[in-house]
């Protein structure tokens, strides 16, 4: 399996010529057993924390371009020049955290949203999120996590000051079926009549495997 930042370097050549979310979706769809299956994201020395769902987003600032509203990161949401991230920055929002493939050249915005995660800890335990006590626990049990936002407590703290605290680590892993495509969460758009409707991009994509 090629590393992450192969595969973010194999899209940015394919996405030159892309011209419909069908090829699009496609694309996605190749890409995202890098992230799914590629490796971590290491925490300090403490914490791995594996995408089990990761959506996609892409807007492009081109005018005849593929169009993602929803995208923070780009020109006109918040700012009218918004810099271009370097490629695998991780970009903290609202929403959670997104690792960002952009292109300055092609002048498109680019990312991979951590939707759904698991936790292990230096121990092999599994961190789960308790609801009632709004923090994580440890477990021996399986568990994964679906609050993309509750990353901030694990991720946030130990990024301060120094960046190396938090990086992607390239350690393939066997892919045994192939990864569940489905809409992203809570994502809408317009349709003609300008009413609010559920997006029907199938830009998400979720692991079976456990890790």
């Amino acid at each position: 399996m090629e590393t992450l930042i192969e595969s973010l370097k194999q899209f940015e050549e394919k996405a030159n010529t892309v011209s419909n979310e069908t090829e699009l979706q496609s694309i996605f769809k190749e890409l995202a057993p890098a992230f799914l299956y590629g490796g971590y994201i290491q925490v300090h020395d403490e914490y791995r924390v594996f995408i089990r769902t990761v959506e996609f987003y892409f807007h492009s600032e081109k005018e005849n371009g593929i169009h993602d509203p929803i995208v923070y990161h780009r020109n006109g949401k918040d700012f009218v020049n918004v810099p271009y991230f370097p490629l695998m920055t991780l970009h903290a929002h609202s929403s959670g955290f997104d690792i960002t493939f952009e292109s300055e050249a092609e002048q498109y915005r680019a990312s991979a949203l951590i939707r759904t995660y698991e936790v292990k800890d230096k121990d092999g335990k599994y961190l789960v999120w308790n609801k009632e006590k709004s923090m994580f626990e440890k477990t021996t049990d399986y568990g994964y996590n679906t609050q993309s936002t509750y990353l901030y407590a694990l991720l946030n703290g130990f990024s301060l000051g120094n960046s190396n605290n938090v990086k992607w680590i390239d350690a393939p892993r066997k892919q045994s079926s192939s990864a569940m495509e489905k809409k992203r969460q809570n994502v809408y758009q317009f349709d003609s009549e300008r009413n609010k409707v559920k997006c029907n991009r199938n830009w998400s994509f979720t692991r079976i495997e456990q890790v």
